[in-house]
């Protein structure tokens, strides 16, 4: 994933700024005319909505998504009071201003996927954030992905610079999902240079362990990385994840987080003996890995009912609020896709 603008919503100069990007970048990726017309109708109403409610302190990101299928991404967030009803606000005729109130509505109907979720002022008692958050999602015409994991993704350099040292690579198959989440020792180019060594890492069958280790061993000789491997099969319903060094995994499953970390050590350098964790992963589970970008201060208080929603507005919504801004910053999230239960 790439991010390729992100513009604040207050200001005729910014907005242009941002409508000109996407209008640019829907041509580039193959968008046909109808779908790029939505993408404009929703960046309108986001723009809107935090403008009115938000008094414009919010900001909206355009993302270039790439795996594992091609995407557009809008992403909004606010810092306004929220919305105390969520259920409400997206129903057509619903309004506290006396508008029209079709702004949420729409961004639902007009987008191939989407999510909003709203942490009121007076709800906002364990965060440090209150406000709403609107993700919405437009694949090409000639794009129809069906997976068996929902999956989100969140990948941001260190003041955005072109050399991210943080890697997620997803590889998809028919009834499994496998990542390795990784990241480079520090920030910038020297960092960068080890994770993009890695390449097309991952195949389907080698144990994660064994992944792990030949990681280690293709490292020797760089600055070296932490990181992580795992594996989500949505036929055993078990997951199960191998990692060295300083980073972390969240199992969200029956109202419980349970964090998962790794012993000590850099790969490619000296690390204790690789450890394999499995556990059950139902289908409402949620698993979050994430990079020491992201600060360990969350609990489930933090952002209540965010956890049920799609995994990728989860993703965005910690980068953007619990990361730390003196590094680069990543979080994976997955959990079963309900379409495709059996």
């Amino acid at each position: 994933m790439k991010l390729l603008i992100e513009q604040g919503a207050k200001g005729d100069s910014g907005v242009v700024l941002l409508r000109s990007k996407l209008r640019a970048v829907s041509r580039r990726m193959g968008f046909g005319d109808l779908k790029r017309e939505h993408m404009e109708l929703v960046c309108n109403e986001m723009v809107t909505n935090q403008n009115k409610f938000a008094e414009g302190n919010g900001l909206v990101q355009i993302w270039e998504m790439g795996d594992p299928a091609p995407a557009l991404d809008l992403f909004a967030i606010d810092y306004g009071k929220g919305i105390l009803n969520v259920t409400s606000a997206v129903q057509d005729g619903y309004t506290t201003a006396g508008t029209m109130g079709k702004g949420l509505g729409a961004i639902r109907r007009l987008s191939d996927q989407s999510e909003i979720y709203s942490l009121p002022v007076e709800h906002a008692k364990d965060s440090d954030w209150h406000g709403t958050a609107v993700w919405s999602r437009f694949y090409r015409d000639d794009t129809d992905p069906e997976y068996f994991h929902d999956l989100g993704v969140y990948l941001r350099a260190y003041q955005d610079s072109s050399f991210n040292g943080d890697l997620i690579q997803v590889r998809t198959g028919e009834s499994k999902t496998r990542w390795l989440h990784m990241d480079g020792l520090g920030h910038g180019r020297e960092a960068a240079e080890v994770v993009q060594g890695v390449g097309h890492f991952l195949d389907s069958e080698t144990p994660v362990d064994g992944l792990m280790q030949r990681l280690s061993t293709h490292l020797q000789g760089t600055r070296g990385a932490v990181a992580m491997i795992c594996e989500v099969d949505n036929i055993s319903r078990n997951m199960t994840i191998c990692g060295v060094g300083d980073m972390v995994a969240y199992l969200i499953s029956c109202g419980e987080r349970k964090a998962i970390s790794f012993s000590p050590g850099v790969l490619g350098h000296a690390h204790r003996s690789l450890e394999t964790f499995s556990y059950d992963f139902p289908d409402q589970a949620l698993l979050i890995t994430a990079s020491d970008g992201l600060r360990r201060s969350m609990t489930l208080r933090t952002f209540p009912d965010l956890w049920r929603l799609h995994p990728q507005l989860i993703a965005l919504v910690l980068g953007q609020v619990v990361g730390r801004h003196n590094d680069d910053r990543s979080a994976f999230t997955i959990r079963v896709n309900p379409n495709m239960r059996k």
